[in-house]
């Protein structure tokens, strides 16, 4: 995989063990799948890895009123349809939580280590849309909130969950789907490595075509 080292991350200290399971931004779409069953998914505050600066945890419930606040808004949401309501924010963490338990990964909270500011989300998930041409597929996603843009903060930690993945789900293919406008974190995506999924891009249904797709080999 051809991919920069981040300056700013130093190698990724995972914190827990492979998924015995086995099995394993967003960036396009702002509604995540349909609300979970279970209910009352109990998350600690287990980290499932570090870099220099930030540390990547599990869903608590007190999470929901910081992410709603700092990530829940119109410049962060700009390119997926605006921002939620609160239900939905708390459907969409209960999801994560779900996810998490079924599948051994999700899309992780991002925090800064010196003061434990909640500052968005980077993780990997299952595409879960039966209509796309990716369903199944692994998903890299990340979301920062917008007054801590132009720090580095999602290129470290989306390069530290691939680093995670290398170890966690080698030789899978992960992609991102991001929507056409959003320049930035096109760059982004590049910038780890990845390369545009073009075949299935011309797979596309009518939902998702306002996305261009990324991929990158683990």
């Amino acid at each position: 995989m051809s991919r920069p080292s981040a300056a700013a991350v130093s190698r990724a200290h995972f914190a827990h063990s492979r998924s015995p399971s086995g099995n394993g931004a967003t960036l396009g779409l702002s509604r995540v799948a349909p609300e979970p069953r279970q209910r009352g998914i109990l998350m600690t505050r287990s980290t499932i890895l570090t870099t220099r600066r930030l540390r990547v945890r599990h869903w608590l419930s007190a999470d929901v009123d910081p992410y709603d606040e700092y990530c829940n808004t119109d410049e962060v949401m700009e390119y997926l349809d605006g921002p939620s309501t609160k239900r939905e924010i708390r459907r969409e963490v209960a999801w994560y939580q779900k996810h998490q338990a079924q599948h051994g990964h999700t899309f992780w909270v991002v925090e800064r280590k010196r003061d434990r500011a909640l500052l968005g989300f980077c993780g990997i998930i299952r595409v879960w849309e039966r209509q796309s041409p990716l369903h199944g597929e692994l998903e890299i996603g990340w979301r920062i909130r917008a007054d801590k843009w132009r720090h580095g903060y999602a290129f470290e930690a989306a390069s530290a969950v691939i680093d995670w993945a290398e170890w966690q789900l080698p030789d899978e293919v992960v992609y991102a789907r991001i929507h056409q406008d959003n320049a930035a974190s096109h760059g982004l995506a590049r910038k780890l490595g990845m390369r545009r999924a073009r075949a299935m891009e011309a797979r596309r249904g009518a939902e998702e075509r306002s996305l261009r797709m990324f991929r990158l080999r683990l």
